[in-house]
């Protein structure tokens, strides 16, 4: 299989992108890792979402118009976006509170993936 730089986005030969979504995944992990504090911290819940939408998705979604989603791809990415509300919320994957409770929590829905859709189908 070769791989190949499209906009900026490693894709290979058979129009899938998996290495950069794990790519970006890690990237956001790491940035939310530095920022640890600021996500975590006693700040108001809006601002942190804020923050978080900001600082975080802005680098998840960088090039996602090169995307090619496959049903793997996209539980990845719910699965990315769940452990950020999570860490934020701090609870623990092994708490046993389900993912509906976690976006009750911090009032928000499933985001990232209809924001994925909407850069796509503009």
């Amino acid at each position: 299989m070769r791989e190949f730089r499209y906009l900026g986005s490693l894709m290979s030969d058979d129009g899938y992108c998996v290495k950069k979504i794990v790519s970006s995944i890690g990237m956001v992990k790491k940035i939310f890792q530095d920022k640890r504090k600021l996500f975590t911290g006693k700040m108001n819940l809006e601002l942190k979402k804020r923050s978080a939408k900001c600082l975080v998705w802005s680098v998840a979604m960088y090039a996602v118009e090169t995307w090619t989603l496959r049903e793997v791809d996209r539980k990845k990415i719910e699965a990315f976006e769940m452990s950020i509300w999570r860490r934020m919320e701090k609870i623990s994957w092994s708490d046993k509170i389900t993912n509906d409770d976690v976006l009750n929590r911090v009032n928000e829905e499933r985001s990232l993936l209809n924001e994925i859709w909407q850069r796509k189908h503009r």
